[in-house]
């Protein structure tokens, strides 16, 4: 029995160290950020897990496309990393909507773009773009100083000019 209680002991020992030294393998800090390409107002949207567990980011009031179609992020968490698979769920309506008539959707998506270098210490971007038909992409930015209008990858909504975009470009 005692020797049980010492296997259990340093079992248990083992789990919380895995916990104390960081990060699992392929996971980023990230900021989630969102751009609409769509008519809808989307009153909020949230990052989980293929399975449904929750990542504890998101965001909220992502405007039409027709008015500037940026919405608020949240700050910050651990997601997986480029070539996994989360799940995007968001919920749509007019704004002056009770919540009993809001539409809920969810997509699962492989996460594109850039892993941050392993010395870069900075949260990294995870923006989410929701296009017509319900469909949705999520893309990493590293967060290395080069988030600015003049960067490809960065939507030109997040500086206030109306350029369309399309799914995979």
């Amino acid at each position: 029995m005692r020797r049980i209680a010492c296997v259990f002991f340093a079992t248990m020992l083992g789990m919380l160290g895995g916990c104390v030294v960081g990060q699992p393998r392929g996971d980023v800090l990230a900021t989630a950020w969102s751009t609409n390409y769509t008519e809808d107002y989307i009153h909020d949207f949230e990052l989980q897990t293929p399975s449904g567990g929750r990542l504890l980011l998101g965001g909220i009031q992502v405007k039409e496309f027709s008015k500037g179609g940026t919405g608020s992020g949240e700050c910050c968490s651990s997601i997986q990393g480029v070539g996994q698979t989360i799940k995007v769920v968001w919920r749509i309506s007019r704004h002056n909507d009770d919540e009993a008539q809001w539409k809920t959707y969810s997509r699962d998506v492989i996460v594109t773009g850039t892993m941050p270098s392993p010395k870069d210490k900075l949260q990294s971007y995870l923006i989410v773009r929701f296009f017509p038909n319900h469909e949705v992409e999520a893309e990493l930015v590293p967060g290395d100083g080069d988030f600015g209008p003049e960067n490809p990858r960065v939507d030109k909504l997040f500086s206030g000019r109306r350029v369309m975009r399309t799914m995979g470009e």
